[in-house]
């Protein structure tokens, strides 16, 4: 079950009694539908929606979700960016490995503008 989807269900909301919405929605209607006027009400909390996605509903297709900014945040997917200056270089290598690049295994990353004017790479002792 998706995010929005546990949410309406949390708060007893079916999704059949929502407007009807196209599948998939082009980025140019949720944006058209969040700016229109009126503006249109959370379908949780009643605020003014920020933000409006897709749930499907078995029996009545895709319908609208009309959401406040605190309930859009909600069920937004988690970023999965690595944290880690180690992770971020890992997938750096990754994405040049994937790009064909030669010796994309062995590059090696300044840490910041003083080690690269300095010459030294991460790697390399002081």
């Amino acid at each position: 079950m998706k995010p929005a989807d546990l949410l309406l269900a949390r708060h007893g909301i079916r999704p059949a009694r929502l407007e009807s919405a196209p599948s998939p929605p082009a980025h140019a209607q949720i944006l058209a539908r969040v700016q229109s006027v009126p503006h249109r009400p959370c379908v949780v909390c009643g605020d003014q929606a920020a933000t409006a996605c897709i749930v499907v509903c078995s029996e009545a297709g895709p319908r609208w979700a009309d959401l406040c900014w605190d309930h859009g945040m909600a069920v937004r997917p988690q970023c999965s960016l690595p944290e880690t200056l180690e992770g971020i270089v890992s997938d750096l290598r990754a994405a040049a490995r994937e790009a064909g690049l030669p010796n994309a295994a062995g590059l090696a990353f300044y840490s910041s503008s003083e080690t690269a004017a300095a010459g030294r790479r991460n790697e390399e002792p002081r």
